[in-house]
């Protein structure tokens, strides 16, 4: 029996466990974030992020190595660069590169300051591996550098962002964006980008032309690369750096997307014993002073640049925000960790907004969306909070292994309606969520039961109702019928089948699987409609009724291929007619939306739509901005691609000429047929609640610094 995430449990805010035995604390340094994991010893470790994509894949295991490396002794800051995570900034600011390299330098400042620490480990993984290395070498006085499968070449680097791009674009989930012309000013890769002439400094680092050696002891863990890191290692010695060596064969299952990523247990062991080893761990003691508290070796007395032991008050750590548009402060809630965005001037008659994780990435989103769009909001005066459910990211326990079971759990929604409360704690009395695939999943369940959730915001969901479907590595689960029918139709795909470098035996097995769920459930709406008679109880229609009974306004939006939906129309028909009823529920297309929102394009489109769409229903009658942020409805034949054959008059008719494939069994054939060739049959009436006409995004790609906006819509920033 499916069951419904949190929905029928009666909300209990006092069910929340604490955040307590966690030895770490947030800090802020020159627009920096971070987190400070305290110890006693005598040497200092910075952890250097990977970037991009590569950073949130591997958050919840570079802060597991972060708790492994303070708990042998060694205290530990890990941050985020400027332009990435919560720190202050944009990707497309110039001189994105050096301010890394420098934020750094600043990091290790930072460190001192706080701990007192004499000797100073660096710490990167890929790129951060390499800008540990620059800053080491700015810096002239690193004792200690670790090497985790570092870029040797910025150029080199940069082709591999390229083909990671390109290969994307060949998977169904990169179907529906566009190629990066090759004559434009950024790199982008699974949502991240580098821009303008930070390509070319990029570009012209290569570690193997280094004339000095960066720190008296060197550790490199070779991945793949292990000819030019032959090259290095044997530069750093010739240059007087003690070097040590060994493989990083687990660097494969690390660099995964977060939901599979896996902690590298030999690797980060081999660190801890390199540090601890080479660094021989000493011990504090508390000295006394002017009637305040140090931690400060025996032998060094208090540095002069000593600071009290304790932590400063949350309240008093803030980020300022560009343009004087508000402040961002760390808070931690229970077993939670959250960045409130708090605008310097509040709308008192509009909600605040609560982001949801996506999967088991962190709390900034993929592309950094949900920094980017609570960033934007505030610039309105419109307050949220950023929140890790349990387990994710920065909040406890540090799950070790995370699954989809984990996303989708009751937990989960509970999670949720914490950072619900924690924002109703903080004076606003009305909350909407906003989330994607899993996080609208979470969502969804939360605005059912929470009596302050008034709307939600939900992109690409994939289930209303959790079936313990798994994924595996590498996988984006059964495509979407347009995906199959595209698949089937494709001259491209015939010729791979012709040699021999794919099958069809996939797509034809999907569709049939499809058509067999769809004609399932219209022959039991099929009964219901005749006789009255329920055969089997529709948990969506029943979740989606106790949400619109409640008041809450609910938008639903999808790529035009993605997978949710197949899952939308198997719940409340092809033609939507099962949403009509609810009267607060819309659901619709954005054109250039995939599904993880990887593209500036998806992201724009989506966080253009959430802001017309927050400001029409919840911040009443303010004339100035519904003027100009009206959406021009496109009609469908516009909007959406018609095969050749079909006519359109409001839903897509079928075109018997189209082919099926004769090892189908007749009993399908006529509504594979009719899938085949039916992109979607939303009516392109949108009354009562039906599906909404789609919006047109004129471009594919932004402007490197250039705000996100529609046609039609204000840009928020």
């Amino acid at each position: 029996m499916a069951r419904i995430a949190d929905a029928d449990r009666p909300y209990n805010a006092s069910r929340l466990p604490q955040y307590e035995d966690v030895k770490m604390r947030p800090v802020v340094f020159e627009g920096c974030f971070g987190w400070l994991h305290p110890a006693a010893g005598r040497e200092g470790v910075v952890l250097c992020n990977p970037f991009g994509y590569d950073a949130l894949c591997t958050h919840r295991g570079w802060r597991r190595l972060a708790e492994r490396i303070a708990a042998a002794g060694l205290p530990v800051l890990r941050f985020d660069y400027p332009g990435a995570g919560d720190s202050l900034g944009n990707e497309e600011d110039p001189g994105c590169v050096e301010r890394w390299i420098g934020s750094i330098v600043a990091a290790v400042n930072h460190l001192r300051h706080e701990t007192g620490v004499t000797t100073i480990t660096l710490c990167g993984l890929r790129l951060g591996a390499t800008l540990a290395a620059l800053a080491a070498e700015r810096l002239g006085d690193v004792d200690g550098l670790v090497l985790l499968s570092p870029v040797l070449s910025g150029r080199n680097y940069l082709r591999e962002l390229r083909a990671h791009r390109q290969s994307w674009l060949s998977t169904t989930a990169g179907m529906n964006a566009d190629p990066i012309p090759d004559t434009a000013a950024y790199v982008e890769a699974f949502g991240f980008g580098l821009h303008g002439d930070d390509i070319t400094t990029l570009g012209a680092v290569n570690l193997q032309n280094d004339t000095h050696a960066p720190a008296k002891r060197v550790l490199l863990l070779d991945a793949n690369d292990r000819t030019r890191g032959t090259a290095l290692l044997e530069r750093y010695r010739a240059n007087g750096a003690q070097v040590e060596r060994h493989s990083f064969d687990e660097a494969d299952r690390f660099m995964l997307e977060a939901l599979f990523s896996e902690e590298p247990v030999e690797a980060f062991s081999r660190v801890v014993q390199w540090l601890v080893g080479s660094a021989g761990v000493e011990r504090t003691r508390v000295i006394q002073q002017n009637g305040q508290t140090y931690a400060r070796f025996a032998d060094d007395g208090i540095a002069s640049t000593a600071k009290p032991v304790g932590n400063d008050p949350l309240d008093s750590l803030t980020l300022p925000l560009a343009n004087g548009s508000g402040v961002e402060r760390p808070l931690l809630f229970g077993a939670y960790f959250g960045m409130y965005c708090e605008p310097a001037s509040l709308r008192a008659d509009a909600p605040a907004v609560l982001f949801v994780n996506t999967g088991a990435s962190h709390h900034i989103g993929d592309g950094r969306i949900f920094v980017l769009f609570a960033r934007a909001l505030a610039a309105q005066g419109i307050a949220s909070l950023r929140m890790d459910v349990g387990g994710v990211g920065d909040s406890v326990p540090t799950n070790a292994a995370i699954t989809l079971d984990t996303i989708y759990a009751d937990q989960a929604g509970a999670d949720a309606r914490a950072g619900a409360d924690l924002l109703v704690a903080r004076g606003h009395q009305r909350v909407v969520v906003f989330g994607v695939c899993g996080g609208a999943f979470v969502g969804l369940h939360a605005c059912a039961v929470h009596p302050a959730i008034v709307g939600c915001f939900a992109v690409n969901l994939q289930k209303f109702i959790w079936d313990g479907a798994e994924r595996t590595p590498g996988t984006d689960g059964l495509a979407s019928t347009r995906v199959l029918r595209k698949s089937v139709v494709s001259l491209e795909k015939w010729r791979r089948v012709l040699r021999g470098e794919s099958s069809l035996v996939y797509t034809l097995r999907g569709l049939s699987r499809r058509v067999g769920q769809k004609l399932a459930m219209r022959s039991v709406e099929l009964i219901d409609r005749l006789t009255g008679i329920s055969l089997v109880p529709n948990e969506a229609r029943q979740l989606l009724q106790r949400i619109d009974a409640k008041g809450v306004h609910l938008r639903l939006v999808y790529g035009e291929y993605d997978l949710g939906l197949e899952e939308l129309k198997i719940q409340f028909g092809s033609r939507l007619n099962g949403l009509r009823r609810f009267a607060r529920v819309h659901a619709g297309t954005l054109p250039k939306l995939d599904h993880a929102l990887f593209t500036c394009a998806s992201r724009e489109v989506s966080m253009a739509d959430a802001q017309r769409w927050f400001f029409e229903h919840f911040v009443g009658t303010d004339t100035r901005f519904g003027e100009i942020t009206r959406t021009v409805a496109t009609p469908v034949s516009q909007a959406v691609e018609v095969l050749p054959g079909a006519v359109v008059s409001g839903t897509y008719s079928v075109a018997a000429s189209v082919p099926v494939p004769a090892i189908v069994t007749p009993v399908l054939q006529t509504e594979l047929r009719s899938e085949l060739l039916r992109d979607t049959d939303f009516a392109a009436d949108s009354a009562a609640g039906a599906y909404t006409p789609n919006t047109v995004c004129a471009r594919t790609e932004r402007t490197p610094g250039e705000a996100f906006n529609v046609p039609g819509v204000r840009s928020p920033t």
